[in-house]
């Protein structure tokens, strides 16, 4: 399996556990926001569907366009380790910026999506988590981190071999 094909899979992967994890959560959310408010809910919820059915669908469709673009093109005639090194330093960068992606676009999500129903939906009883603005930064952070490594780690390569040969 080249690194192209394996973080294709990869990326399909990640666009069936997007879609499960949107469906797992919002199904609690809407049971839970449906006592109080039954039709003012359905909007935002498919708003969201249908946003998350985009971004999975076109995830699955465009795989193999996503991992040539993220990935160098290396031919058969590069046999020599540096290559070898640099390609599977760059799939193994892509999968790490998967897993960080996956953990922090639904927090991020889930965040902002639950301060904006509280403050429209109940705005005389909503009451912000003080630790909201952090793990909003927090969230923030880890998704730009897990971005940076999703399109390519050649920053973090330079770190690790400047450590190596320091």
């Amino acid at each position: 399996m080249t690194p192209h094909q394996t973080l294709a899979a990869t990326v399909r992967l990640f666009a069936i556990w997007l879609f499960l994890y949107y469906i797992s959560t919002t199904v609690g959310t809407y049971l839970q926001l449906r006592k109080y408010s039954p039709d003012d809910t359905l909007l935002p919820l498919f708003i969201g569907f249908g946003s998350t059915l985009a971004v999975c669908t076109l995830l699955w469709c465009f795989s193999t366009v996503i991992a040539k673009k993220i990935l160098p093109n290396t031919s058969s005639s590069e046999n020599n380790q540096t290559k070898l090194f640099d390609g599977w330093f760059s799939v193994g960068c892509s999968l790490i910026g998967v897993w960080v992606l996956a953990k922090a676009l639904p927090a991020l999500v889930s965040y902002i999506t639950s301060d904006y129903i509280g403050q429209k939906f109940y705005p005389e009883s909503y009451v912000q988590n003080p630790d909201w603005l952090l793990m909003l930064y927090f969230n923030i952070f880890q998704f730009l981190f897990g971005l940076w490594l999703f399109l390519g780690g050649k920053g973090l390569k330079k770190i690790l071999l400047w450590a190596r040969y320091a």
